[in-house]
């Protein structure tokens, strides 16, 4: 008896719901920190918390990179970049990883620069790290939103790269159109060819011109505003 094709699905994010998820997850943790620790009580540098953040954000991408690296991906076949006219930086796995590597890299920073600093935070009174927690669980929204995804499906499905950093692909022999999400949506189904999820030609990192220029604007300004 042949076993059942596999099929590779394509999926991009729903931007319009997925930021309205992320909007929810930062009025709970406004509620939650004003209830714990009393955002009054908060003296905070907000120029320098947003370079911080913009830190943080790479800090954030960076433990999706340990979480690939842990799982099983090859340290040489992780890429990161910044793609801010889609509102993103980013890790990619270029090599077709298995369901528990990604599951592994998805939580990595929601767990450990953002459950586990917040309580730091509240712990020590650490107002800064309080906020950037707070940004970065805002920001792994859509992790969470995958890890649930993924964890829900067959444990022999495989993940891949789709070659731009808003896609991604899910490999199966199940029908995933079935798999319906209010943040996730397939834009392309093709049968699955091992040799097109065998990445050689890609650069560590990569930066956008326009990227460049807005984080230049904006760590300027900041900068000038933090000594004003």
């Amino acid at each position: 008896m042949s076993s059942p094709t596999k099929k590779a699905y394509v999926y991009e994010m729903k931007l319009g719901p997925a930021n309205l998820f992320s909007i929810v997850i930062l009025v709970l943790m406004c509620v939650l920190t004003h209830f714990l620790y009393g955002f009054d009580s908060m003296n905070i540098n907000w120029s320098l918390t947003f370079l911080l953040a913009i830190g943080w954000l790479w800090f954030h991408e960076i433990w999706h990179g340990i979480g690939y690296v842990l799982g099983g991906t090859k340290y040489q076949n992780v890429a990161y970049g910044i793609c801010l006219e889609k509102g993103i930086f980013y890790c990619m796995s270029y090599q077709e990883i298995t369901r528990k590597n990604i599951l592994i890299s998805l939580q990595m920073p929601f767990m450990a620069i953002g459950v586990i600093t917040y309580i730091v935070g509240l712990i020590f009174h650490l107002p800064v790290l309080i906020v950037l927690s707070i940004f970065n669980i805002m920001g792994a929204s859509m992790d969470l939103v995958m890890f649930y995804y993924i964890w829900r499906l067959p444990k022999d499905v495989t993940y891949s790269e789709s070659g731009r950093p808003d896609q991604f692909v899910l490999i199966s022999s199940e029908d995933l159109k079935k798999r319906k999400n209010a943040f996730l949506k397939i834009v392309d189904e093709k049968d699955y060819k091992s040799e097109d999820y065998h990445f050689t030609d890609f650069k560590r990192f990569t930066i956008t011109k326009l990227s460049l220029v807005i984080l230049i604007v904006l760590i300027v300004l900041n900068v000038i505003n933090l000594f004003l």
